[in-house]
């Protein structure tokens, strides 16, 4: 984004306060201007739960439509890691930035470097592969306190991941993603499991394999305990759900996660918003 002049910055201003003009010709010029500053404008158009007043309902289609065209470009040019998937550190935070206009990257960024080094202190004299699991387990349930929402499961905040690391709450797959940037920034040996309707984690010893479950205090989890999660969830279990799943499949699994708690809100325009990140990000990368 470049930076607003002190007139561009009273121009934005100036024409927010008129969304609530019930010409519509009006509208439709304050809109396109609106656009034309695109994802600066973003900064002045406070995210709107609870959109009743014309003035707001207009705020917020001018604000996914801003979303919109922003954010896909930017969906299409994510980074790369060397084995040609998406950076998942990039594709969460700008996945979140649609959320939360404001949000500081580089402060979450320092906080995971923060956990990283933490963990990497905690391992550094420890080769025995059970004490290994265990304090890397510790470390996340115990000492930062990271747990499932089991008490408000449906919460959007619990598909961000700034919010994840806030509040030390999310679902399977954002405690899970917590898991795996830490981890890959010490070369920990961890991969993201989709199981249906579950998420977990899958640490290796050699050709040994350990799943580990960060929405449930981290419990350790056999091929079998898989299998039943699987099960009693309506499925029927393949050993080809235990397969590790790419940066892509997880940002793509919690944009559909976000749309399964938008649609109990019935709010289209975000959900359609979410519907063409996806669309971009399956027909792009």
């Amino acid at each position: 984004m470049s930076e607003l002049t002190e007139k561009e910055i009273s121009e934005i201003r100036s024409l927010i306060t008129l969304l609530d003009d019930e010409d519509e010709s009006i509208y439709a010029v304050v809109r396109e201007r609106l656009l034309s500053y695109k994802e600066n404008a973003l900064l002045f158009l406070p995210f709107i739960e609870e959109k009743v007043t014309i003035a707001e309902k207009r705020l917020s289609e001018v604000r996914e439509m801003l979303i919109r065209s922003s954010f896909k470009d930017q969906l299409r040019h994510l980074k790369r890691n060397k084995e040609g998937d998406i950076d998942l550190e990039e594709g969460v935070f700008l996945l979140a930035r649609q959320r939360y206009s404001d949000l500081e990257v580089s402060s979450y960024s320092e906080q995971l470097n923060f956990y990283a080094s933490e963990l990497k202190e905690k391992l550094s004299s420890v080769t025995d592969e059970t004490e290994i699991l265990r304090r890397i387990i510790s470390f996340f349930t115990e000492e930062k306190a990271f747990v499932g929402n089991r008490d408000d499961y449906y919460s959007e905040e619990n598909h961000y991941i700034n919010r994840v690391l806030d509040t030390k709450i999310g679902i399977p797959i954002t405690l899970s993603v917590i898991y795996l940037l830490v981890g890959q920034r010490i070369n920990l040996p961890m991969k993201g499991i989709g199981l249906p309707g579950h998420f977990v984690m899958r640490f290796s010893f050699g050709s040994s394999h350990v799943y580990i479950d960060p929405f449930n205090s981290g419990k350790i989890l056999s091929l079998n305990d898989c299998a039943t999660i699987v099960k009693n969830l309506g499925f029927n279990f393949t050993e080809e759900y235990l397969q590790p799943v790419s940066n892509k499949q997880i940002l793509e699994r919690m944009l559909r996660n976000i749309i399964l708690t938008l649609e109990k809100k019935q709010d289209k325009e975000r959900i359609e918003t979410i519907r063409q990140f996806i669309d971009t990000l399956n027909s792009d990368l």
